[in-house]
């Protein structure tokens, strides 16, 4: 992930981001961003938006993410 995409996801703690990882592409409402350590990582919930454009975690959705396995983080904003 390049630099603005590292902090356009420590900007968006509360918000909705599209994470890319080597396991493809999702929506995240990101929790925490630990940006600090041996271990930085990310927490969020993953899920999608419905047709009122409110965001739904999916079941089991909480997910724990290192920073170095993030392709890309890209903003949910048309």
């Amino acid at each position: 992930m390049t630099y603005e995409q590292r902090e356009l996801l420590k900007a968006s703690v509360d918000q909705v981001v599209e994470i890319e990882t080597a396991d493809g592409r999702h929506l995240a409402q990101v929790l925490f961003v630990f940006d600090e350590g041996e271990t930085p990582d990310v927490f969020y919930l993953k899920g999608s938006v419905g047709a009122d454009g409110s965001f739904t975690a999916e079941d089991g959705a909480g997910c724990s993410v290192l920073l170095s396995d993030i392709v890309g983080v890209y903003s949910s904003q048309p």
